[in-house]
């Protein structure tokens, strides 16, 4: 089963399948819209190309979330990176509020989709400093009392700014992380294993940030993840990959229909996915 077999009308949330229909597709005003892609690494000494990613489309609506599944190796986070130029693929195209990829500029694409990942990276200094740490061209408002709401926003309080950022825990620096990408009012966040290296307390704590900013902002959240919390806190689709294809794609948000996929089941049941049927 492709993302194309998904029919727009029947996913009942605001990702579906890449409509056929022209009209169709722009009444439903989609964020990031991927069309077909695929990516290759060239072989090694004679050797054929390496497949990562193959003819995997899919589109998000703004405010919704999408969840990436699969084995490990099976071109997640690749995805993930393609979403924000980190990585290019080799056909295809992703177009972000209709508009090619490939025809924005790489920083500010990255300041409008957020990338955070599985391992937080702070600098040396407080948090403020960290916070305070922005693209030049990200123009950013980083005035203390924005400072101080950004961390409000992520459930950490405004005391926090005086903190040395090697002090703090492992779930209170991926939050720092979280608003520190909030300071370039995103559009989108992109999350790769946010919470995979946090203990069960921090990281239900960062679920519960994403999830509270998802509603209170209408960020777009995509995400890769192990965790069955997070998607439950989330809702929105799951896009199943296994060896850089699209299996399954399906859908937990209220209109939704039930999930039957069985290894999308064991997923939101806490176990591990099997490979592709």
């Amino acid at each position: 089963m492709k993302v194309t077999d998904v029919r727009p009308e029947e996913s009942g949330t605001g990702i579906s399948a890449v409509p056929s229909d022209a009209t169709a597709l722009a009444a439903r005003d989609p964020l990031f819209q991927v069309d077909r892609l695929s990516l290759a690494y060239p072989g090694l000494r004679g050797q054929p190309p390496v497949s990562i990613l193959h003819d995997v489309s899919f589109a998000v609506d703004r405010g919704q979330s999408l969840t990436l599944v699969g084995p490990s190796g099976s071109g997640k986070s690749t995805l993930l990176r393609c979403l924000n130029r980190l990585v290019e693929p080799t056909q295809g195209s992703i177009r972000f509020k209709g508009r090619e990829l490939k025809s924005l500029n790489p920083l500010e694409l990255r300041r409008r989709a957020g990338l955070v990942l599985q391992t937080p990276v702070l600098f040396e200094g407080t948090v403020r400093d960290n916070l305070r740490m922005q693209p030049a061209a990200a123009r950013a408002d980083v005035s203390e009392p924005r400072l101080q709401h950004a961390l409000v926003e992520v459930g950490l309080d405004a005391e926090f700014l005086d903190r040395d950022g090697t002090t703090l825990s492992g779930g209170e620096k991926q939050r720092v992380t979280i608003a520190r990408a909030l300071l370039g009012d995103p559009e989108a966040l992109l999350l790769d294993e946010p919470t995979a290296a946090l203990d069960p307390p921090n990281a239900t704590l960062v679920v519960e940030a994403i999830a509270a900013l998802r509603q209170s902002r209408g960020l777009t959240i995509v995400a890769v993840t192990h965790q069955p919390d997070l998607i439950r806190h989330l809702g929105g689709c799951l896009l199943y990959l296994v060896k850089g294809q699209v299996q399954a794609y399906e859908c937990i948000d209220g209109r939704a229909h039930t999930i039957t996929d069985v290894r999308l089941q064991a997923f939101l049941a806490g176990e591990s996915p099997q490979g592709g049927r």
